[in-house]
């Protein structure tokens, strides 16, 4: 079948129980590095992106689920996990925010 996100997804929809198991583990191994990296910088929201958020409750309700079992501390347990809304153009609309922010003083003879 097709291995891609969406081709998964469609499969576990469709009641594949493979396609809805490989969901759940993703989910749990994304929701154990969530919860490790919350611990370490104590992040208030975590915003997953790329193909595999487009799976949305397929993959976000077994998230949940999970890294309330990983999170040990309480501010790690109100964490929000979110889709990324840019989806797949989230890291391209990112570095033209950071081009266009190191350009910024290049353009303004004041800040120099």
């Amino acid at each position: 079948g097709d291995a891609t996100a969406v081709g998964v997804a469609a499969a576990a929809r469709a009641g594949d129980p493979v396609a809805v198991a490989s969901f759940e583990r993703a989910a749990q191994a994304l929701a154990a590095g969530i919860a490790a990296t919350a611990t370490l910088v104590e992040i208030d929201i975590a915003v997953i992106g790329g193909g595999v958020a487009g799976a949305g409750e397929l993959l976000f309700a077994p998230l949940r689920t999970a890294l309330r079992r990983y999170a040990t501390l309480s501010f790690v347990q109100h964490l929000t996990v979110v889709p990324a809304v840019m989806g797949n153009d989230a890291g391209l609309v990112g570095a033209a925010a950071a081009a266009l922010a190191a350009a910024r003083p290049l353009a303004d003879p004041l800040s120099r």
